[in-house]
């Protein structure tokens, strides 16, 4: 009857051992799961950010080539600065 209890108690601290291994498997799958999800995240606020910024700067491009005087003609100075940048 005792060989039986300490079976048991021997079978019983394998069990919990082998299932704190697990879960510390799992708790170190759930870190770089939880990890790499925030890595996403990050990435994706990039994202939005460099859209919005592609936005304002396509709004800027319309404004200067469509708004108030965007067809008036450059002075010399302004022509030449032009031909120097946009050759």
């Amino acid at each position: 009857m005792i060989r039986a209890a300490w079976l048991a108690i021997i079978a019983l601290a394998f069990v919990v051992v082998w299932q704190t291994q697990r879960i510390g498997a799992a708790r170190a799958d759930l870190s770089a799961a939880t990890a790499q999800l925030e890595g996403y995240r990050a990435a994706d606020r990039w994202r939005v950010q460099q859209q919005a910024a592609q936005l304002e700067a396509v709004a800027l491009d319309n404004e200067l080539s469509m708004g108030v005087g965007a067809d008036a003609p450059l002075s010399d100075y302004l022509r030449g600065a032009v031909g120097r940048v946009w050759p």
